[in-house]
């Protein structure tokens, strides 16, 4: 009996229905794309307009009217800064506009964020950084310790870490650093012959974030961060931190984190490749390309030492950070010193500053309206005052707190600012509690962004390489985030409490 079979259709008539529905199907795709992306930061600003309601309104009973409108105020601009739906400086000039606007501050104080020593701190070091990368003096650095430890087992990791840990001392923006070392690590990872998307890659790159990021711990220029959280203190609690206060506070625990983050990167991209040959000698050619050190070298390599020992020396002769620092840019390009042309040395970009500028007047605001002061008496309660009564639970909850906050806060002035009056506010409920110490370690805590890309600088700019994806921020990140939670808490029961700070 025979069997009829049906009909097959033939390839030609099923491959252009095939691509059809290829072509149909990515249409889709790309029109649902479009109208989220339509739809988003219209959904974003209704989000930072619905925080500004629930807080001005839900807490009409309980707040004065000044200190509601900043507090609402402030959480609606965190929201922006958190989705960024314009720029982080569009929003900080929003917060320039409604504040006065509203009535809740007036606008000397608004703008008294940009006469702070911090703003001219970061200019000089802005002006600093220019002038240093008009010379070979960054790249010879890079070269010469990749020379020394190119060669050893997980040597190339080990210098990429440690080229901004030594930038930080006289280029006072871990932006600036992590730009300066990502085309020497693009040059390094050409002569390995490492390529996007390859483990060696990810290692390499995820050292540059990592690196950048832990390079601010003990050096306060180093960081905005660090600049934000002392002028808060200086706000708050009437106290003034010196550069060579906070170089040893953070001192241990920076010499602690360089190995620590090492040791943590290379366990998490495990890959079998051979020691890596021919980059000494390709350092060696690279070092010979740039030449003896000239005599502009030795000149900036003089004044950047006159900075730092002023920096140290700052409880010797009253100056703060700002001075040493401006006098360095000048000298720079003094006649007859000149190391690099003054034209470019001034042309800072204005960006960091209206974020640093309005960051601190919104931390001046909080204090003068009295959130601050609302904030502690509504956390008083059972919990806080246990939590708070022992100094090194204390620096631990604030730990704690603090990567918390910065997971949903997206860059680190906008924790510090996020976190520093909140602590300083439980801390004021409990006579035992280090103020100071845990300001401090609010602080330090917020530079240690590593799980998420947009938490720190460094991770947005590596990841804007293509190199890394979110996904290689997540175990690195995990095992660093508990690392330095856990040294937090050990410095608290042995340096911190040695030194005296409780």
């Amino acid at each position: 009996m025979s069997t009829i079979s049906k009909p097959q259709p033939d390839e030609e008539t099923v491959r252009p229905e095939s691509e059809a529905a290829k072509r149909q199907k990515a249409m889709k795709l790309q029109t649902a794309t479009k109208r989220w992306t339509a739809l988003r930061k219209p959904l974003w600003f209704a989000l930072s307009l619905l925080a500004f309601v629930l807080i001005y309104f839900g807490l009409e009973a309980y707040m004065d009217y000044g200190a509601r409108v900043t507090l609402a105020i402030t959480l609606a601009v965190i929201v922006l800064w958190v989705l960024e739906p314009i720029p982080f400086s569009m929003t900080a000039v929003l917060v320039l506009i409604l504040l006065p606007i509203s009535g809740a501050v007036s606008t000397d104080l608004i703008l008294s964020g940009f006469a702070s020593p911090a703003i001219f701190l970061i200019v000089a070091g802005m002006m600093i950084a220019s002038a240093v990368e008009q010379t070979p003096l960054g790249k010879r650095l890079a070269y010469q310790l990749l020379y020394w430890l190119g060669e050893k087992k997980g040597g190339v990791l080990a210098g990429i870490l440690l080229v901004p840990q030594i930038l930080a001392f006289f280029i006072p923006a871990a932006a600036v650093r992590t730009a300066m070392l990502l085309p020497i690590v693009f040059s390094i990872a050409s002569i390995l012959g490492v390529k996007a998307g390859e483990v060696r890659g990810k290692k390499l790159m995820m050292g540059v974030v990592v690196g950048c990021g832990i390079s601010g711990t003990a050096v306060l220029p180093a960081a905005l961060g660090n600049v934000i959280t002392v002028d808060l203190i200086n706000t708050y609690l009437q106290t003034h931190v010196t550069y060579m206060d906070w170089l040893v506070l953070a001192l241990p625990m920076w010499l602690i984190m360089i190995p620590a983050s090492w040791w943590v990167l290379y366990r998490s991209f495990p890959v079998k490749e051979p020691m890596p040959s021919g980059l000494k000698e390709k350092m060696k050619e690279l070092i010979a390309e740039l030449g003896p050190i000239s005599s502009k070298e030795k000149r900036l390599m003089g004044i950047l030492a006159g900075v730092c020992v002023f920096w140290a020396l700052e409880g010797v002769h009253g100056w703060p950070p700002v001075i040493p620092a401006l006098i360095g840019a000048v000298l720079m390009a003094w006649p007859g010193i000149k190391v690099a042309d003054w034209e470019k040395i001034i042309d800072v970009k204005f960006s960091p500053l209206v974020m640093l500028g309005v960051t601190l007047s919104l931390g001046r605001a909080l204090y003068e309206t009295g959130v601050t002061d609302y904030l502690s008496k509504w956390m008083e309660s059972d919990v806080t005052l246990f939590l708070f009564s022992n100094p090194a639970l204390a620096v631990l909850t604030v730990a704690v707190l603090t990567q918390l906050i910065h997971k949903v806060t997206s860059n680190v002035s906008t924790a510090v600012i996020a976190t520093v009056p909140v602590v300083v506010a439980l801390a004021a409920h409990s006579p035992d509690s280090p103020a100071l110490l845990l300001a401090i370690v609010a602080g330090l805590t917020s530079l240690y962004g590593f799980i998420l890309v947009v938490e720190t600088i460094p991770g947005v700019m590596v990841h804007g390489t293509g190199w890394v994806t979110q996904q290689d921020f997540f175990v690195p990140g995990f095992w660093l985030t508990l690392i330095t939670t856990g040294v937090t808490f050990l410095m608290a029961l042995t340096w911190w409490k040695w030194l005296g700070y409780y």
